[in-house]
């Protein structure tokens, strides 16, 4: 009979401070830990800040909320504009796998409502702090460039998601594409939220609509 020895193998990336590997002596940097956990603090205060509808948070209201020196708030982040465009972007990667591949087998009516389900789900998460990120986005290079990618992962989610019906309907070029980035983006969502006054429900329902319409030119009854 075999027997096996689970214990893991002790290598430079989990040794204890001041355990061996080989020749060489492991020394953890604890500091480098603690400055992690104190960025992540601050990020994470200004996203309930932002959450609670302060928008322009201060740096001293940040600090406060973090539970920090408000110098220590500067020793992470340059201005707090740096600080509203980490904090984006760490809401943007936390919650990019909402945007879950769809099935492009699929029928349709199924991949439609599955596409505007996850956009809820996203755009839901990331609006407070994609409101305060409104600001910056004119002057600020930096915040343009993450809200480009952000928005390019956005539409090919949509576009891998109904390959098959834009590949049909190739005659008409860029403009169903960019009718369906239209529909799906989160300024679409914040215009019929905020706007017309809409629930998530409702502009999830008048989302697969649009995207249906778009597909196929003509209106599938709504789900319930």
């Amino acid at each position: 009979m075999y027997s096996y020895n689970m214990a893991p193998k002790t290598t430079r990336a989990n040794a204890s401070p001041g355990t061996t590997v080989g020749d060489e002596v492991v020394h953890t940097d604890g500091r480098r830990a603690r400055g992690e956990r104190t960025r992540l603090a601050v990020l994470e205060a200004l996203l309930r800040l932002v959450e609670d509808g302060e928008l322009r948070p201060t740096a001293q209201a940040v600090a406060a909320k973090a539970g920090v020196a408000l110098r220590t708030v500067y020793h992470h982040f340059e201005d707090v504009e740096a600080l509203r465009r980490m904090a984006l972007d760490l809401q943007l990667r936390r919650h990019s796998e909402l945007l879950v591949t769809v099935d492009p087998k699929s029928e349709l009516d199924e991949r439609v409502h599955v596409v505007a389900r996850q956009c809820r789900k996203l755009f839901e998460a990331v609006t407070p702090i994609r409101r305060a990120a409104m600001f910056d986005e004119q002057s600020s290079p930096e915040m343009a460039e993450g809200l480009r990618r952000a928005r390019l992962v956005r539409r090919n989610f949509v576009t891998s998601a109904f390959a098959g019906e834009l590949a049909k309907r190739s005659g008409e070029g860029r403009t169903l594409h960019d009718a369906i980035d239209a529909a799906t983006s989160w300024e679409s969502w914040y215009y019929t939220r905020s706007s017309l006054d809409r629930s998530a429900v409702a502009a999830e329902k008048i989302l697969a609509l649009t995207l249906h319409d778009l597909l196929t030119g003509r209106s599938a009854p709504a789900r319930r």
